[in-house]
This record gives C-alpha cells, sequence and structure tokens, in this order.
C-alpha cells in the first residue's frame, strides 16, 4: 500500500498529489474520465554493463476499459490544461518511484517543451515535487518532448543556467524524428539526446545507415551530450548501437515497460552482462569480411602504383586497378592535393549529368580530404577513408591512395570504389605495400 499522501504540504505539488488515488501497491490518477498510471522501462549503460535509469511512462484507460496513447491524450488539451495534465503525469511517476524504494538511478520524467522552460512556473512545481518526496533533483532526468519549434521553447536557452550549474539533467526526445533537429540541441544544451527509434531501425539494415548513425554519434558527442537509443528491440540494433558508440540504450530487448521498476527491469542485468561477448563475436564476423574486402582492394592499387613507378602512365596504372577491381575512377595528385589531368574512369562508367558543373575535374584540389593526409603521411602505404560523399557521381564510395615518389617528384594515386566493395564497419584502414 503506498504510503498516505493526505496531509500533504501546501506547496506547489500539492494540487497534483491529492489527485492521486491509491491503487493496490501503486498510485492512479483520474483525468477526463480516463484513468492514469504509471510504467516504467530501464536504460542501460553500454560502457557500465548495468542499469542505469528508468524512464516513467504514462499508461491510460478509457471508462470503456480501452488503451488511450498519451499522445493522444494531450492532443485532447492545450494551454493550461495541457501543462495540469503533464504536472499530473510527473507527480504520479514519481509518487510509483518513490514508493517502490528504488534508491539509485535516474528517474526520466517527460515534460512538454513550455514545461521545461527555466522561468515557466511548471520549474517550481517540479521542484515542489523533489521537496515533497525528498527526492534529490540530481537523480532526475527532464525529458523535453519532440515539438514545433517557435514561441513554446524560443527563449529557453536564453533563460537556462549552464550545463555546469544544473542540479538535475535535460534530456531531448525523439531526436531524428517530425520536427526534430540540431537548433533543439544548441537551444537546450542537453545532458541527453535520445535518437528516436526509427533511426534506430534504419541503422541496421544498411551499411550506409551504420556509418551515418556513427557520423551523427560522433557530432552530438563534439556537442558535449550523451546518446541514447530508444526502441533496441533486436540484437543486431544493439550490435551497430554498440559499434556506433552510443552511451545508453532502452527498449523491448533488455525489458517492457512495467509498473513494478524491479520487474521491468528483471533480465536487464544479464543481457548486460552478456553484451559485451556478443559484441566481441560480432566484430569477429565482420573483421573477416574487412580483411577479405580490404585485401582486393588493397592489391588492387599496388598494382597500379607498380605501373606509375616504372615509368608507366596513369592510363595503364587505371587499366591495372580496373582488371583487378571493382574501381570506378582513377585520378593522380601532385603532394599539394592538385589534380592536373582529366580522372580515368571504368569502361561503362560515365559522370551523371547532374553534376555537369564538376566537370572537367582538373584543377581539381583533393588536399582536405582525409585519404590524401593520410598516404603522404605514409608513403608507400595504401590508405583508405570512407564511405564519404563522391563528387564525382553524386554518390557514396571509398577511395584510396598511396602516394610514390617518381619523376623527381611525389605524387598521389587516388581510386574510388562503391561502398559494397570496401571495407565494412571502419572509416579507414591502412596495410603495408
Amino acid at each position: 500500500m503506498p504510503n498516505d499522501m493526505s496531509n500533504a504540504k501546501a506547496t506547489p505539488a500539492a494540487s497534483q498529489l491529492a489527485q492521486l488515488q491509491p491503487h493496490g501497491d501503486s498510485w492512479g490518477a483520474q483525468w477526463r474520465g480516463c484513468e492514469l498510471k504509471s510504467a516504467f522501462q530501464p536504460v542501460l549503460s553500454i560502457t557500465h554493463q548495468r542499469v542505469v535509469g528508468y524512464e516513467a511512462l504514462l499508461r491510460a484507460t478509457d471508462a470503456a476499459g480501452h488503451a488511450v496513447a498519451p499522445a493522444d491524450l494531450f492532443a485532447g488539451v492545450a494551454g493550461a490544461e495541457a501543462q495540469q495534465l503533464d504536472e499530473l503525469a510527473r507527480c504520479l511517476h514519481l509518487a510509483n518511484f518513490v514508493g517502490q524504494g528504488i534508491e539509485t538511478g535516474w528517474i526520466f520524467l517527460n515534460t512538454l517543451p513550455r514545461s521545461a522552460r527555466a522561468a515557466d512556473p511548471a520549474q517550481a512545481a517540479i521542484d515542489g515535487l523533489c521537496r515533497q518526496f525528498d527526492f534529490p533533483h540530481e537523480r532526475v532526468v527532464i525529458e523535453v518532448l519532440e515539438q514545433r519549434g517557435g514561441d513554446e521553447y524560443s527563449s529557453f536557452v536564453d533563460e537556462r543556467p549552464p550545463a555546469g550549474g544544473r542540479d538535475f539533467l535535460v534530456a531531448l526526445d525523439d531526436f531524428g524524428a517530425g520536427f526534430s533537429n540540431f537548433d533543439r540541441v544548441w537551444r537546450y544544451r542537453p545532458d541527453i539526446v535520445k535518437l528516436d527509434r526509427s533511426l534506430v531501425k534504419r541503422a541496421a539494415s544498411g551499411e550506409s545507415h551504420v556509418d551515418f548513425i556513427a557520423e551523427l554519434v560522433s557530432i552530438l558527442h563534439h556537442a558535449g551530450t550523451m546518446v541514447l537509443a530508444e526502441g533496441v528491440e533486436t540484437e543486431t540494433q544493439l550490435m551497430v548501437l554498440m559499434q556506433a558508440d552510443v552511451d545508453l540504450v532502452q527498449g523491448f530487448w533488455f525489458g517492457e515497460p512495467n509498473a513494478s521498476v524491479r520487474e521491468a527491469s528483471a533480465a536487464a542485468p544479464a543481457l548486460a552482462h552478456s553484451m559485451w561477448q556478443r559484441f566481441a563475436d560480432y566484430q569477429r564476423s565482420t573483421e573477416i569480411v574487412e580483411q577479405v574486402n580490404f585485401g582486393a582492394l588493397s592489391h588492387a592499387m599496388l598494382r597500379g602504383a607498380r605501373v606509375l613507378t616504372g615509368g608507366g602512365s596513369l592510363e595503364a596504372a587505371a587499366a591495372a586497378i580496373f582488371g583487378g577491381s571493382h574501381a570506378q575512377r582513377v585520378f593522380a595528385a601532385n603532394e599539394h592535393g592538385e589534380q592536373h589531368a582529366p580522372s580515368i574512369t571504368a569502361p561503362g562508367v560515365g559522370p551523371p549529368a547532374r553534376l555537369a558543373p564538376f566537370y572537367p575535374d582538373t584543377d581539381s584540389n583533393w588536399s582536405r580530404r582525409e585519404y590524401f593526409r593520410r598516404a603522404l603521411a605514409a608513403p608507400g602505404r595504401v590508405a583508405v577513408m570512407g564511405p564519404h560523399y563522391s563528387l564525382n557521381d553524386g554518390e557514396l564510395c571509398y577511395t584510396a591512395a598511396i602516394a610514390l615518389d617518381f619523376g623527381g617528384a611525389t605524387h598521389v594515386l587516388c581510386a574510388d570504389f562503391p561502398p559494397e566493395h570496401g571495407p565494412r564497419g571502419q572509416p579507414w584502414r591502412e596495410a603495408n605495400a
């Protein structure tokens, strides 16, 4: 039986507390004929291999006992009424969480953008809840729901204290879905960004998506935030997210939402303990593909290099590369990255009409590209970078490069390869010449 709250102090949280009703070992509430309850789902740290928090989720049923989606519940209210429902849900969740005696970990509490503004009275309500339940602010993660931008959070960033001065954490929900964009990251300066489940599904559906997620995670890390992936339902999705260096994960694979925090996270410890061994197996299986693919690519480049250093022409070197690989384009640059001779394309490959302004491609400069810099740093070794966007055909490609000295000068021989024939899972690799 939950603790009696009839003697709640006269605080900003008192009006929400008064609406809570005991239901067995938990608390519930009524809203417009709907019964509101709490459910919790574990959040795990991949690095620490354990549950580090729990997201509180609203569960609603109408008078007929039919489930009502939280989005539909909130869609029927606006303004002050939406604020009241928002505050009631947070109060309900914290009451149910504290009542279960969970002494460690964060609780993620969803909130509308207006409620997250530091100058909004809802902030005082959150503070009041923590005082009412004697719950530490530092264990609270205020999860700001995705919503169309505008006045509802336009002044948020100007009114927020710096991240280092907060006594609670802020998370942005549904990043990559709907109206979510990097503007929310700059405005909210969150501690955690939650990748939308649609991104998680795409990440495991193809190599280009894997690389995209890895780059996205890297950008968010550089923006000073942790990255949480929600909606993890399969082991393959988890492996891809681990490869992408995601920090936190949650989803059905670790545990379905449950009114009991302990039951929701019952399976998580064993799965967390096993995920690193699963990841090691996953890496070994992908490394085999990487080595085979890279070996063929590297040997093709070395054949072309031997033609050039032996006095042959760029055309002859390109023919040697095309003959032993799926290369689509071969070109050469001097030590300053300048390309003066036209690129040589494989038979049947030509520049697309939509990129005609980029041709001819003579007098191009490739010195900014990572493959060029790495080739110059280790002459005689093949450096590979990718996948990246090709300015020659508008598709993703890997580029291999090798720096060679002949004719009294340094030259960098380069070749573009389609992604399906490049090394998987790594942004670049090198091999001995």
